[in-house]
C-alpha cells in the first residue's frame, strides 16, 4: 500500500460547488454535511500516524477539509519527521502565506497539491490574491526545496465554463516563471493546447507542474442514480482512509463513512485491512466486481479499465 489518507479535519474555509461541503441543500448528502465540523485530536492523530507507518510510505492530511486550518498542523508536521512517512499535502492554498515556511522547512513534506480550480468560484480579487500567494510559494520552493513536488491543479480544460479561469491562471503562471511564446523550450509559454486526455501534466519549472483532469462526482448512496456492478478500483490496494473521528474507510472518496471497515481506536490498521469486509471488497475489485452499493454508484470507478 502506498498511502493512508488521514482526514485531520473536515473544516474548510471555502464552499466549493464540487465538494460535498458545498452541497448543503442536497438531500443525498445532508446526513453527512449538516453536522458540526471537527478537528482530529492530537491523541487520535498519534494513533493514526503510528498505524499508518506499519502499512504505508506516504500520508495525505485530507479527505474533506482544509488541513492547514488545523491548530496542530505545524506540530503534526514535526511528528511526521520522526517517522519514515512522507506527506503529500492537498490544500486550497488560501493559507499558504502563513503556513508555507512550515511546509518548506519540513523534510517530511514530499509533495504539495494546490486545488487552484477552487478559485474559479471566488471573486476575481480574492482569486488573484490567492493565486499570487501560491505562485510566490512555488518560486520560493523552487529555490530552497527543489526536491519538493508541486502540482497546480486545474479542472475541465476544454470546457468553456471553466476555461475562462484556466486561461487567466495559466497566463499568471507564464508571467510568474518568465515563460514567453517566443522562448525556446523548456521555457516556452504554456497554453491550454498542451493538455489532452493523455497528457494531463505540463512542467513549469523544476518539479512544479500544471495538472489538469476532468471533474468528478463524489459517490453517494442514491437510489435514483444508475448503478453498475462491474468495475474496479484501487481502494485497499494503493490506499485506505481514516476519517477525523477514527473510522477507517476503504476509499479516499468515502467522506461520510459508508464503507466503514473499523475504528483505528479499537484495532490496528493491519487488522482492519485483513477483516472479512476489506478482503471481500478487495477480492471484488480484483474480479472486476463492485460489491458495495457506494461503489456501484461511483462514477470515479469508470476511470479504471479491466
Amino acid at each position: 500500500m502506498n498511502a493512508v489518507y488521514i482526514e485531520i479535519t473536515d473544516v474548510c474555509n471555502l464552499n466549493c460547488s464540487f465538494c460535498p461541503c458545498g452541497k448543503a441543500n442536497s438531500s443525498a448528502t445532508s446526513h453527512s454535511i449538516n453536522k458540526p465540523r471537527e478537528f482530529m485530536s492530537t491523541e487520535l492523530f498519534e494513533r493514526c500516524i503510528t498505524e499508518s507507518a506499519t502499512v504505508a510510505e506516504n500520508v495525505y492530511f485530507h479527505v474533506l477539509g482544509e488541513p492547514t486550518l488545523h491548530p496542530g498542523f505545524g506540530m503534526f508536521l514535526k511528528r511526521l519527521e520522526q517517522t519514515k512517512l512522507k506527506l503529500n499535502l492537498t490544500t486550497n492554498g488560501t493559507t499558504i502565506a502563513r503556513t508555507g515556511k512550515l511546509i518548506l522547512a519540513s523534510p517530511a513534506a514530499r509533495q504539495v497539491n494546490f486545488s487552484t480550480h477552487a478559485y474559479a468560484e471566488l471573486s476575481p480579487e480574492i482569486a488573484k490574491r490567492n493565486l499570487q500567494d501560491v505562485l510566490d510559494f512555488c518560486k520560493m520552493a523552487n529555490a530552497v526545496r527543489p526536491d519538493l513536488y508541486i502540482n497546480l491543479r486545474l479542472w475541465n480544460v476544454g470546457d468553456d465554463a471553466s476555461d475562462t479561469w484556466n486561461r487567466a491562471m495559466i497566463s499568471k503562471v507564464n508571467e510568474a516563471f518568465g515563460r514567453s511564446s517566443g522562448s525556446a523550450e523548456p521555457s516556452a509559454q504554456i497554453s491550454l493546447e498542451h493538455f489532452c486526455s493523455r497528457h494531463k501534466s505540463f512542467p513549469v519549472a523544476g518539479r512544479i507542474y500544471l495538472h489538469q483532469d476532468s471533474r468528478f462526482e463524489w459517490p453517494e448512496l442514491d437510489e435514483s442514480r444508475a448503478k453498475s456492478t462491474a468495475g474496479s478500483c484501487r481502494a485497499l490496494d494503493t490506499h485506505v482512509a481514516i476519517l477525523h473521528d477514527g473510522r477507517v474507510v476503504a476509499c479516499c472518496l468515502d467522506h461520510s463513512g459508508q464503507i466503514t471497515l473499523g475504528r483505528i481506536q479499537e484495532q490496528s490498521l493491519a487488522e482492519i485491512l485483513e477483516s472479512p469486509a476489506a478482503k471481500s471488497l478487495r477480492e471484488g475489485f480484483e474480479k472486476h466486481e463492485l460489491r458495495h452499493p457506494l461503489c456501484q454508484n461511483c462514477t470515479f470507478c469508470k476511470r479504471f479499465s479491466k
